[in-house]
């Protein structure tokens, strides 16, 4: 009963610990809140544009998915 005692006293305090992390995550820093600088350019950020059909390549992914094929299967 002890050790599953300890256990659910463990398991709280992790999930109390990574619910704290998030928290702390989305939480702007009185520093980045207070700087002008800072606050415009987390507002200004602009889509990525669609290429040209000229600038895309037809099968430019392939190499991709053969790596995670690859990585895959060593794992």
């Amino acid at each position: 009963m002890k050790a599953n005692r300890s256990f659910n006293i463990a398991a709280l305090l992790l999930g109390v610990i990574l619910l704290l992390l998030v928290v702390i995550n989305f939480v702007p820093s009185p520093a980045l809140a207070n700087a002008a600088g800072a606050a415009s350019y987390l507002s200004a950020q602009a889509a990525t544009p669609t290429p040209t059909a000229g600038d895309s390549e037809i099968g430019s992914t392939d190499g991709i998915l053969v790596m995670g094929i690859v990585i895959t299967l060593i794992v």
